[in-house]
């Protein structure tokens, strides 16, 4: 064993029960060699950048899942317990331009996994799967067309099945693009009831406030 392996045994070590999986996982808290991430993550208004330091970090502090078949939700939750470990159980919310301090044990996930079959006509249905991290890394951005594109598994055509995995971006787009209009609302749904965390502040004139992800938690300041 050598000097790393055996510093390694005794690093503190904590677990957690994902929300969504329900997976029980073994973290250790922040690294220095985490730092670049973490400030990526703080600072960086580029998401897919903030999704990549957040994978890192992730895979640097656990070693018992694969983080690419997490849901964000469950990556995000993660992230708030290996940093209620290593820095504060507390984060700062900013609400029109006022500060809130928020209890990370008080962020909660709503919502499962799911799938859709989205009826076009007879002849035509869509399948949609809820995205995994995996999925998201493909994403060049955050805009609405790009989460269709990851969350669209299958094209059946008149009993015909098309995989979305063997199809190019450039493809996808084009088929997204030519769908009838009215298979927006089907999908604005399907997304909307995606897993993601949530979390109430009470705001200064006394009324309450709820605040969500994705990605929106763990670049909270």
């Amino acid at each position: 064993m050598n000097l790393l392996d055996e510093l390694n045994v005794y690093f503190p070590k904590y677990e957690v029960v994902l929300p969504v999986s329900k997976l029980k996982v073994l973290f250790t808290p922040f690294k220095v060699k985490d730092a670049k991430n973490l400030s990526i993550i703080l600072q960086e208004n580029n998401k897919k950048l903030a999704l990549i330091a957040l994978h890192e970090i992730i895979k640097n502090n656990t070693n018992n899942i694969d983080i690419n078949e997490l849901c964000i939700a469950d990556a995000e939750y993660l992230f708030l317990h290996i940093r209620s470990k290593s820095v504060d159980e507390h984060i700062s919310v900013i609400f029109e331009k006022n500060k809130y301090e928020l209890n990370i044990s008080d962020i909660v996930c709503v919502n499962s996994l799911n799938k859709k079959i989205v009826n076009i006509n007879n002849n035509i249905l869509i399948e949609l799967e809820s995205p995994i991290f995996s999925d998201l890394l493909k994403l060049n951005s955050f805009e609405t067309n790009d989460f269709y594109k990851v969350c669209i598994k299958k094209i059946i055509v008149q009993k015909e099945i098309y995989d979305f995995n063997k199809f190019v971006p450039d493809e996808i787009k084009e088929i997204i693009n030519n769908l009838p209009i009215s298979v927006l609302k089907e999908f604005d749904n399907f997304l909307s009831n995606q897993p993601r965390l949530t979390a109430t502040i009470k705001l200064l004139d006394g009324s309450e406030k709820e605040v969500n992800g994705v990605l929106d938690f763990f670049i909270f300041r």
